[in-house]
């Protein structure tokens, strides 16, 4: 009995903090931050420490992406596509209504 009632609270406790999401609020509060008016002294550190560890495990979920990325990071711009044309058309004159 007291497994299931470890295993319950432990469902529970993933479920409360899967609908609270307390890591996409830190990552929020983050990039709000660091977009935004630029954060000073302990809160620019928690900041960067916050964007760091999210950096960091995107690149341990997504490693060929992030080596493909780097690879390409000083590529030179793509070549630019033809300048657009315009044909001027002439609309027959209106004739005054009265």
């Amino acid at each position: 009995m007291t497994a299931l009632t470890a295993v319950l609270a432990a469902l529970a406790a993933g479920y409360g903090l899967g609908r609270y999401k307390p890591l996409h609020r830190v990552s929020d509060w983050a990039n709000w931050h660091r977009y935004g008016k630029r954060p000073t002294g302990p809160r620019r550190w928690a900041v960067y420490a916050v964007l760091s560890a999210e950096n960091i495990g995107w690149l341990i979920a997504h490693p060929v992406q992030g080596w493909d990325a780097w690879k390409h990071r000083h590529d030179p711009p793509p070549a630019r596509g033809p300048a657009l044309t315009f044909t001027a058309r002439t609309r027959a004159p209106e004739e005054p209504t009265r």
